[in-house]
């Protein structure tokens, strides 16, 4: 029988965050499995143990968080896609508004949106786009 669940990966060092999100998030989809990280070193470990078919459909990935922070994520992530059979869309979240930070997302090939916290319906119709 066929999993017809999509995971999404949350890596924000929020646990606030997580809360809502699955909330909100469980609210729009119903076959949505919604699998938190609190760094992104966890991340990225489970994308490179996986067995491909489990591959998260999205990544909503925070940009400040201790340690590794989101660019580090994506560099490394870089470094792991090729042995990925599929190419996962990331959303950038966080609470900066700095222009620097947007224009950055713009230039980041593996980012397909940046949205800004706290999380609204028209953000939540933006993350639905690339479930």
């Amino acid at each position: 029988m066929e999993d017809l669940n999509k995971i999404v990966y949350v890596v924000d060092d929020d646990e606030i965050f997580h809360f809502i999100i699955k909330k909100m998030l469980g609210q729009q989809e119903n076959n949505l499995v919604v699998t938190s990280f609190l760094c992104a070193e966890e991340a990225l470990e489970q994308l490179s143990a996986i067995p491909q078919p489990t591959l998260p459909s999205l990544i909503i990935l925070d940009m400040n968080m201790q340690r590794m922070n989101g660019w580090d994520f994506i560099e490394a992530y870089r470094g792991l896609k090729t042995s990925l059979l599929s190419n996962i869309p990331i959303i950038m979240c966080s609470s900066s508004i700095d222009v620097r930070d947007m224009q950055k997302v713009q230039h980041t090939p593996e980012l397909m949106a940046y949205i800004t916290k706290p999380l609204d319906k028209n953000k939540l119709k933006v993350i639905a786009e690339y479930l």
